[in-house]
């Protein structure tokens, strides 16, 4: 089998990879087998060391990188390039916070301490969508940590993917500490059974993290899952308005609408809902669509024709609902994946399509009357990976927050992950975290070493 990389804006093959051999494979995991022990050994401050570098270059390259991510798929030139540089910070804060994290924890009124170990070869199944931060900001941390990584990056993006595998062979990891491994979807299982993996982690479709987390757990091994997302972005009518329009145009559109995070469901109080949905629909419709390497594209193509028919099928199922297209609704004439943003009021919340994560440029707009409604609107999705609540009320704003099943909640902001705070979900959006604290404690060894006097 071979993975195909095409340009989305064009729709042109840009190369194409082979998949790698069962005895490359083999060869792979023995090799990162073997460098666990040697890495893990090291103090955690020589770690720290490679990921200071790793942020340095990160930044060197950060514009042949986001050119690279653009071609793969289809991101505006300088969303592809935030990327990057902000891989590189989440490196340089892991290493600056490297003993903080992981350093030695006293248990307080005993003479015990949980030490934080590596638990050896940790299996990153990773997706197209953010093809360097999402494969870093696992590495980044798991590797701090002790362990040593093999990643099956999704087969669009294999550039990126190796890439990723060189730059952070340059910055001095060992052979092994982390390899690109560019297999089928359909021998994962296999290799999640391997004795030499410890445990496991991946970003996707709630449909793929729960096979994923079948295979994982039929061997006893550990699994993080981050995985889809229906963020709700409820605007009380004290929010400042046009910051809520402003920021709820960069939560829905931003990395041309194909984010977990995005918000998608926008839940508006009534007594502003119809000035809500005018004010959004115009922006929305200003939108500059186009060539993701010019510097005016604000919406670049979808990243593969799939989802570019599944966003045409989703919207046409909206509107045999009940919903109404205000804006867009419909792909772009001419090459490449492109589909124009879209705004659908009027859809019944309860209808099976509302249930749907929408990957593609679509905001869904509902009213409520109530802050109970508003709750429970927010709510009423099977997934739980972020959520925003806009108000000047900042005792509302808590309360709202508070309720929401989300596993992280922005008041007055849109939701993006930030290296410093722990990032995941909960519901069907998955379980366990990445970054922060947590993140960088999740996949370790919590042992308890106890001291007698």
């Amino acid at each position: 089998m071979k993975f195909i990389s095409t340009n989305p804006a064009t729709g042109a093959q840009i190369a194409e990879y082979p998949e790698h051999s069962a005895a490359e494979v083999e060869a792979i995991v023995a090799t990162a087998h073997a460098a666990h022990r040697p890495w893990s050994a090291l103090p955690v401050s020589k770690r720290a060391e490679m990921l200071a570098r790793l942020a340095q270059l990160l930044e060197e390259r950060a514009d042949d990188y986001a050119a690279l991510i653009v071609s793969e798929m289809g991101k505006p030139f300088a969303e592809a390039r935030g990327e990057v540089v902000k891989a590189a910070g989440g490196a340089r804060h892991f290493a600056e916070n490297a003993e903080t994290y992981l350093g030695d924890e006293p248990i307080p009124g005993t003479p015990g301490v949980i030490h934080y170990e590596s638990l050896g070869v940790i299996l990153g199944i990773m997706p197209w969508n953010l093809p360097f931060w999402q494969v870093l900001r696992f590495f980044i941390p798991t590797a701090l940590a002790g362990n040593v990584v093999i990643v099956k990056h999704a087969e669009t993006v294999q550039g990126s993917a190796r890439a990723i595998e060189q730059v952070i062979r340059d910055a001095g990891a060992p052979a092994g500490v982390y390899t690109n491994l560019a297999i089928d979807r359909d021998k994962v299982a296999a290799l999640i059974a391997d004795r030499r993996i410890a445990a496991v982690t991946a970003t996707g479709s709630e449909r793929a993290g729960r096979s994923i987390a079948e295979a994982a757990g039929r061997s006893g091994k550990k699994v993080v899952l981050e995985l889809g997302g229906s963020d709700p972005f409820v605007v009380f009518e004290d929010a400042d308005f046009d910051k809520a329009v402003a920021l709820g145009i960069t939560s829905r559109f931003s990395n041309n609408a194909q984010s977990c995070i995005a918000a998608k469901r926008f839940i508006v109080e009534r007594s502003i809902y119809d000035r809500y949905v005018t004010a959004y629909a115009r922006a929305a419709d200003a939108i500059a669509i186009g060539n993701p390497m010019e510097a005016s594209t604000r919406l670049g193509p979808l990243a593969k024709l799939d989802i570019l028919d599944n966003t045409k099928r989703q919207v046409a199922d909206a509107v045999q609902a009940g919903g109404k297209v205000v804006t867009g609704g419909a792909a772009v004439e001419g090459q490449g994946y492109f589909y124009r943003p879209t705004v659908i009021t009027g859809l019944d919340p309860k209808a099976p399509i509302a249930f749907e994560e929408f990957f593609g440029p679509v905001a869904l707009m509902f009213p409520f009357d109530t802050e109970e409604e508003a709750i429970a609107l927010a709510n009423a999705t099977n997934y739980g990976l972020g959520g925003a609540v806009w108000s000047q009320d900042k005792a509302k704003a808590a309360r709202v927050a508070g309720r929401l099943e989300a596993g992280a909640v922005f008041v007055n902001d849109f939701v993006r992950s930030d290296a410093r705070a722990p990032f995941g979900g909960t519901k069907g959006s998955g379980f366990g975290r990445e970054l922060g604290g947590l993140g960088a404690r999740e996949l370790t060894n919590a042992k308890v070493i106890w001291t007698a006097a």
